[in-house]
């Protein structure tokens, strides 16, 4: 199965993943109240407006109207070694992203309840530099995935909740790379090669909740997989060749996994409350391949298409986190995760997927008035080391680690 890739001409290519995220290029950081607990609980506890991008029937827990908005960023750190021409090399990672998010809820009646959210469901970014041993395999990788997500939930029984939601899914990527300096060995070639794509498709998810006592309950949620075509230009600059100039047509077809969601939180007593959470990612079915084709770029790539096999892999993530009610007031919160990576091995680890298995430390804390909620998250990212030999690509070993923090504000009427 295709996935969204950006060729790289004639080197070796494959998306990038941003490892200041979850495994592969999934995002959660679209609730400041989950990211305090490593999203346990995640669309099940209701402390604040998120519920439809984890679980839609969880939106049914609040017992107001509300908006809420929030930002997050992550920053990445990677330290990257190997050989170039036979000696030492080394490059580095120094990443910021930015992660806004906006919801709103508005209840119907008691038990109707619509909401609207805008988050990002999945990203990526890695940048090395032009004059690194690794730019002949990537530069610049970019994924940004914007949903636009109206949903309803309903509760059906006192104990029962039911919820969906449709999805107008936008997707953009950029990728860059330096170009090998010659061709087949021989022919003088150099440059860099630049894609730009973008497209929409549609998404769904639904979800149910099950309430054992009002202060016990458990979610499962399902997202589809989506398919789309993306669309956009590729432009070689720089080369021997001449190519240099804008090649118009560029295309993909990228693929979004599907994930199932299991939540569940108690509420011990008028002090603590616990969170769990396990996800099932199938990024098996979705991510085996990955190609762009460039009609015009014939003389780059044979037919202008490159494939790279991925052979991602079924990935869990199970978390744990529990709330403090401090007072009226003050909410403090911490939990732990552990997130697998659908990379299989170092044959199948990238330059532009140093991708690798990872644990979560999070602690958060919430102010709240009567009619608002102030709420602040932080985790810490402890990632496995690993080493990419992925076919001609340089061999690069990467050790790595990233930090997560955000606010966010809810207005409750």
């Amino acid at each position: 199965m295709k996935k969204l890739y950006m060729l790289a001409a004639v080197s070796a290519l494959c998306l990038a993943s941003s490892q200041g995220f979850a495994a592969g290029y999934q995002l959660n950081e679209y609730s400041m109240t989950g990211l305090g607990r490593a999203f346990a609980g995640a669309g099940v506890v209701g402390d604040d407006f998120s519920a439809l991008a984890y679980n839609p029937a969880g939106m049914v827990l609040n017992q107001t109207s509300g908006v809420q908005g929030g930002l997050s960023v992550a920053h990445l750190n990677a330290k990257v070694r190997g050989e170039q021409n036979g000696e030492y090399a080394k490059t580095k990672m120094n990443i910021g992203v930015a992660l806004p998010h906006a919801f709103g809820q508005y209840k119907v009646n008691d038990r109707l309840t619509a909401g609207f959210g805008v988050y990002a469901p999945f990203g990526l970014r890695t940048r090395y530099s032009k004059q690194s041993f690794v730019a002949e395999a990537g530069v610049r990788s970019e994924l940004e995935v914007i949903d636009l997500a109206p949903a309803v939930a309903y509760r059906v029984t006192d104990k029962l909740s039911l919820g969906a939601s449709v999805i107008a899914r936008y997707i953009h990527g950029r990728m860059t790379n330096n170009l090998p300096a010659t061709m087949m060995g021989q022919i003088p070639m150099g440059g860099y090669s630049d894609f730009d794509l973008d497209g929409w498709t549609a998404a769904w998810s639904i979800g149910a909740m099950y309430e054992f006592t009002p202060n016990t309950r458990i979610g499962v949620s399902f997202k589809g997989k989506s398919m789309q075509t993306v669309k956009g230009s590729h432009k070689v600059t720089g080369s021997k060749l001449p190519v240099n100039q804008d090649l118009t047509n560029g295309e993909a077809s990228p693929d979004l996994p599907a994930s199932l969601l299991v939540s569940g939180y108690h509420k011990v007593n008028e002090k603590w409350g616990l969170a769990a959470s396990v996800r099932w990612t199938d990024w098996k079915d979705s991510f085996q391949e990955f190609s762009l084709i460039s009609p015009d770029a014939i003389i780059l790539a044979p037919e202008g298409k490159k494939t790279v096999d991925e052979k991602w892999r079924e990935t869990w993530t199970i978390s744990f986190g529990a709330d403090y009610y401090l007072n009226e007031n003050w909410t403090l919160r911490a939990g732990v995760a552990y997130d697998q990576s659908p990379v299989r091995n170092k044959y199948h680890r990238t330059i532009r997927i140093p991708d690798s298995n990872r644990t979560w430390v999070s602690l958060g804390a919430s102010y709240t008035t009567k009619n608002w909620q102030f709420d602040a998250g932080y985790a810490h990212l402890f990632m496995k080391n690993g080493t990419s030999q992925y076919d001609k690509e340089p061999k690069a070993h990467f050790k790595s680690y990233s930090n997560l923090i955000g606010v966010q504000a809810q207005y409750k009427f």
